[in-house]
């Protein structure tokens, strides 16, 4: 058994360094310690575990299976403790230096990363952000604090992260102008059956039993034609554009790109809510100031989006 006595914070610090670089050189430029001390930490980190914990490799420091197991939880310590002293501090994002850090599909990335980018830099010049692809450990990546927020809209069911509804999106049909069945057509209706008589374009699976149009629509399933599958809502566009198949997209990233492509719009073709979207993040974030001034921030920006 492990006497806590005897681990140094200092020691799991190192830890966590080396489990993001994966190189013992970019590890101890990450916190500050020489090459020599974070090899010495490596060491006595491996007589605490009583494991290797790191391999070496062509491909770099490789985690073995004991170290891969405990690091979410030292992670999220870390985290927790990091949190614990900043609690109360005021952020300043003029002199604050930080990275922050979403996890979205390449909807958020066109139309709120520019109007959130700017918002940093008119902020303080030393904030700066990352996007990240969605995946399908979005949450566990939270939950480690491998991301600071997710922006999607897919909710789960767990009090393991926090939540908060930003916006709601309107999904649309698109096809292009030229379409030979619509082509002069009036209006923006179109019938369940002709929708279903057309070809379509269809995204990834978010999971076996559902796409992503039915994970939207809380489930329902539409016996669509399959014509083609491509990674992201903006590959659809120039797709539709160059066919006749169909597409179902977000109204506002349809109207960023609609001149540009020759694409026209309609209504889907039942009933539907908009679509919330969610933005999610760790709950050991939930009283971190500079995490809440981010939260505030990507309100402000979807906030501003519903204004247009």
């Amino acid at each position: 058994m492990i006497n806590l006595r005897s681990v140094d914070l200092n020691l799991l610090a190192s830890f966590d360094a080396l489990m993001i670089e994966g190189n013992l050189t970019r590890a101890s430029d990450r916190i500050g310690l020489s090459q020599p001390a974070m090899s010495a930490a490596l060491q006595r980190l491996r007589l605490t575990f009583h494991d290797e914990l790191f391999v070496r490799s062509r491909q770099g420091m490789i985690p073995t299976p004991r170290a891969i197991a405990i690091y979410p939880p030292i992670r999220e310590a870390l985290e927790l403790i990091r949190a614990t002293l900043v609690q109360g501090d005021d952020f300043e994002p003029k002199t604050a230096e930080r990275n922050f850090s979403v996890a979205a599909d390449n909807y958020f990335e066109s139309v709120a990363l520019g109007s959130l980018m700017a918002m940093l830099h008119n902020s303080g010049e030393g904030l700066s952000l990352d996007t990240l692809p969605l995946e399908h450990d979005s949450i566990s990546r939270l939950q480690r604090m491998d991301v600071d927020l997710v922006v999607d809209y897919v909710k789960p069911e767990t009090d393991a992260i926090q939540a908060e509804q930003i916006s709601a999106e309107q999904l649309v049909v698109i096809a292009r102008k030229s379409h030979p069945r619509f082509a002069g057509r009036k209006g923006h209706t179109l019938s369940l059956d002709q929708y279903l008589a057309e070809e379509h374009v269809f995204l990834p699976l978010r999971s076996r039993e559902r796409s992503q149009l039915e994970l939207a629509l809380g489930g329902r399933e539409f016996p669509r034609k399959r014509a083609a599958q491509v990674q992201n809502f903006c590959s659809m566009l120039p797709v539709v554009a160059a066919t006749d198949y169909l597409a179902v997209m977000p109204s506002r990233l349809y109207h960023l790109y609609a001149k540009a492509f020759d694409l026209r719009w309609f209504q889907f073709p039942v009933d539907i809510a908009p679509i919330p979207i969610w933005m999610m993040w760790a709950n050991s974030l939930q009283n971190d100031s500079g995490h809440r001034w981010f939260r505030n921030t990507v309100k402000q920006v979807a906030d501003g989006l519903a204004e247009h």
